[in-house]
């Protein structure tokens, strides 16, 4: 009789453990899903200023889904305003790719710059809010393997953001080296993509 009492209550624990982890796992998955309907703001048109360590300048940029909404493309473009240091005006060009990781539960942000920079951040849920995406860097591809950035974009209430990125040798030592801030101008989503291949 004991025997089949420890069976059954091994049988409960097992089953309140197998839910729990189920459950969990839904959880994250669904907060993932969230946070990747949530991104859907960015849709469309926008103009900003940026002020950081490169320089001052003004830049327009577009966000879309790509690839059947599997991701969401982010294409930009900056002039930097001409200075004592460089005469002539700067270009800068850059692209974003947020998407999804293969068990749905993080959101990956890759951005890719004109002069070779790649990087690879992880949305972190926990310090992000409904007014702010704060996304951690995971890899560098052209810079120590200590290197540590913060890229966080701040939700306006009137189709604006603020786009603070933060760089450094470790999490607690991250100095501001970039700002932007940006108005949207239009929701249409045309013509913000990859270029498509012409045969």
């Amino acid at each position: 009789m004991m025997t089949a009492i420890r069976y059954m209550r091994g049988l409960m624990k097992a089953f309140i453990l197998v839910t729990a982890l189920a459950t969990g796992t839904a959880a994250l998955a669904a907060d993932a899903a969230s946070w990747w309907r949530s991104l859907g703001w960015f849709e469309g048109q926008w103009t900003g200023q940026e002020r950081g360590l490169a320089g001052d300048g003004q830049g327009r940029r577009c966000y879309a889904p790509i690839l059947d909404n599997r991701f969401i493309f982010m294409r930009a473009e900056s002039q930097l305003r001409p200075e004592v240091r460089r005469p002539e005006r700067e270009h800068h060009a850059q692209w974003q790719i947020f998407s999804r990781d293969h068990d749905d539960q993080r959101i990956l942000l890759r951005r890719f710059g004109s002069g070779g920079q790649v990087v690879t951040f992880v949305l972190d849920t926990e310090a992000s809010r409904s007014d702010r995406f704060v996304f951690d860097s995971a890899a560098f591809d052209q810079a120590p393997h200590t290197a540590q950035g913060r890229l966080t974009l701040f939700v306006g209430r009137d189709d604006s953001f603020r786009e603070r990125l933060e760089l450094g040798a470790d999490p607690d030592d991250l100095k501001q080296v970039m700002e932007g801030r940006w108005r949207r101008t239009d929701r249409a989503t045309e013509g913000c993509s990859p270029n498509a291949l012409r045969f």
